[in-house]
């Protein structure tokens, strides 16, 4: 086969430490989880077990989403950011009361 390639592929965008492993392990339970659907459809007692896996990996995805975006929000580029942007409100403040019209 003249257009196999002679290198597995390689991902060419920068991506994250885990990456791979977990495109691995996502894969794997997609493929099981449409295994199990597709034996559901012939049979009505494994077709019963298919939500309660899927409710749970859909409770564990979400719980694991939100630590990734808390640790994202309590990164040092994003406490200097907010550091940043609470001056310059401040800053805003200040400037209306010289004006007299502090709201809010």
């Amino acid at each position: 086969m003249p257009d196999t390639p002679a290198q597995p592929f390689t991902r060419r965008t920068r991506g994250y430490p885990g990456r791979d492993q977990l495109d691995a392990a996502n894969m794997r339970f997609r493929k099981a989880v449409a295994r199990l659907a597709r034996e559901g459809a012939r049979d009505p007692a494994t077709a019963v077990k298919l939500p309660p896996i899927i409710a749970e990996a859909v409770q564990t995805l979400d719980r694991l989403t939100a630590e990734a975006a808390d640790a994202e929000g309590n990164s040092e580029r994003h406490r200097v950011a907010l550091a940043a942007e609470t001056e310059k409100l401040a800053r805003l403040q200040r400037r209306l009361a010289r004006r007299g019209g502090v709201r809010g």
